[in-house]
């Protein structure tokens, strides 16, 4: 339910013309509101909350006062150079990161943006490095049957290159990162391909920030769909698929500089 102080409102209008459904009109007083009918309509994206410049609106029980201001953002050329800096990290420290910042990049997770605003995905985090190695054991126990069988070089041809690695124990899936990210999105979610790897592209960009390395996984994603047990293991909803894993942690190298990437199609002038 959309409610407007009146006391507070300006009559601007801003939350009926950012509304993305329409629900919201103009009153005879100049003070929006939200018809009934409407009601069950209402996506709670909060837009009418975030804009409205007197912070009149309650939107589902949420007021302004809960809600965070603007705050310093950061200049473009930084975000620019943190861009252009992102590595992926295949060798960390054996250590977890800290918990303080464990929690910031936990808290950032309710701002992922959705498709059609469902917010309905499903995280789990390995915050400690002991875990991590029941995901190994499990994923290396399923790889080596793969491979003695022939399923995996049958059907994955580009992994026979690994195969001599992984019979040798050697950790080619989740090169030895401390902490690990699984997102899974509802099966008839509108954007169920899109949304875990949007999640996790926000949380990379933060992990980066704070000098965390991190790699896309996506031989876990498949682990996570052949194995039972793993996704036992994170509780994973009914009706739940896992569409993105990300390793991170902190790294044991750092680089010196940028890469030049090759050329690249850009259409328009």
């Amino acid at each position: 339910m959309i409610s407007i102080d009146k006391s507070k409102c300006l009559r601007c209008s801003r939350c009926v013309r950012d509304c993305i459904a329409g629900l919201l009109v103009p009153g005879s007083d100049g003070v929006p509101f939200m018809p009934p009918e409407n009601e069950k309509l209402c996506i709670n994206c909060q837009h009418c909350l975030a804009i409205c410049p007197a912070g009149a609106v309650n939107c589902n029980g949420v007021s302004a006062d809960e809600c965070a201001a603007p705050g310093k953002l950061p200049a473009p050329e930084d975000m620019f150079n943190l861009l252009r800096m992102r590595r992926s990290c295949r060798l960390y420290k054996d250590e977890n990161i800290a918990p303080e910042t464990m929690s910031v990049l936990k808290s950032s997770l309710a701002w992922t943006p959705t498709g059609c605003n469902n917010h309905k995905l499903f995280f789990y985090i390995v915050e400690n490095k002991d875990e991590m190695a029941f995901f190994r054991q499990e994923t290396f126990k399923m790889l080596k049957f793969l491979i003695k069988s022939g399923i995996l070089g049958f059907f994955f041809p580009r992994f026979k290159r690994f195969f001599a690695a992984v019979m040798a124990g050697k950790d080619v899936v989740y090169r030895s990162a401390p902490h690990m990210i699984v997102a899974a999105s509802p099966k008839d979610a509108p954007c169920k391909e899109a949304d875990p790897w949007i999640a996790l592209s926000y949380f990379d960009l933060l992990a980066q920030s704070f000098g965390i390395g991190s790699c896309w996984c996506g031989f876990a994603v498949r682990a996570f769909k052949w194995s039972s047990r793993m996704k036992k293991h994170i509780k994973l909803p009914p009706g739940y698929q896992v569409g993105a894993v990300m390793l991170f942690g902190n790294p044991e190298l750092s680089y010196a500089r940028a890469t030049k990437p090759e050329n690249f199609n850009l259409e328009g002038k």
